[in-house]
């Protein structure tokens, strides 16, 4: 659309909807403030997708101060992936268990993206936690610690050949019904979880077992078989193993 198209319909738009319309560009008028973490990653190497996503976050709290949502942080991440044309699946094809998303951004290679949501309390600075990687009904019935290795192996493997990575949006606020004051984008590699296929059978011998991931002889996540919830869960992931590609600040 062409300025002199959009001020052609500013001229038809009622009072309240010039109203509605001012709001939303006062708060594009003053986005977050953008902050690369690391330069050169296939989101931050485009000026534009960081500027796409940082506009999505001033519209949407034009008109409410709830964190963006899963739901919305899948939309906006895919509109800003389209927006600077790169190949995506269709919305809601939902053609591999896990992913989200798969996207080829430019000329690098296709990611399938499983994408996550956080603005829980007292978020940590130095790790992440993701609540629900992933279902897991089996749980409940495996009963012994052969048993709940092998088909924790097994789902490791169809999550490691369907995703390549976790991308996070984490949302820090001072209280739970204020404006976030800082978005942060955190991306994880899928390879993270390697160490699973070498877990020793006694540490699946408790019925909520701990899988400590190891790279370069730290741990640098720990994989919890949730059995109240039928879940896996994953803690303690350390950021220093981790690609934060960028942060959003309001003043």
């Amino acid at each position: 659309m062409t300025l002199a198209e959009l001020k052609a319909k500013l001229d038809a738009f009622s009072p309240v909807k010039i109203e509605f319309v001012g709001r939303v560009m006062e708060s594009l008028a003053n986005p977050p403030t953008a902050e690369i973490k690391q330069r050169g990653t296939w989101l931050t190497g485009s000026e534009e997708w960081i500027e796409y996503f940082g506009l999505a976050l001033s519209v949407h709290h034009s008109a409410t101060t709830e964190t963006l949502g899963l739901t919305a942080f899948e939309t906006v991440f895919r509109n800003a992936c389209e927006h600077l044309g790169w190949p995506i699946d269709p919305p809601g094809s939902k053609t591999q268990r896990f992913v989200d998303l798969t996207v080829r951004p430019g000329a690098g290679p296709e990611r399938r993206l499983s994408l996550k949501s956080t603005a829980a309390r007292n978020l940590s600075r130095t790790s992440l936690h993701i609540s629900k990687l992933t279902e897991a009904a089996w749980i409940q019935d495996a009963r012994t610690a052969r048993d709940r290795r092998n088909l924790t192996q097994e789902l490791f493997r169809q999550y490691q050949a369907a995703v390549t990575h976790i991308v996070m949006l984490r949302a820090f606020r001072e209280g739970p019904h204020e404006v976030p004051s800082l978005y942060q984008l955190v991306e994880v590699s899928a390879s993270i979880f390697d160490s699973v296929q070498t877990a020793r059978l006694d540490v699946l011998s408790r019925d909520a077992p701990l899988i400590e991931c190891q790279a370069e002889g730290n741990t640098v996540a720990v994989v919890a078989v949730d059995r109240s919830d039928s879940k896996i869960t994953v803690r303690r992931v350390q950021l220093s193993a981790c690609t934060v590609h960028a942060e959003w600040s309001r003043a």
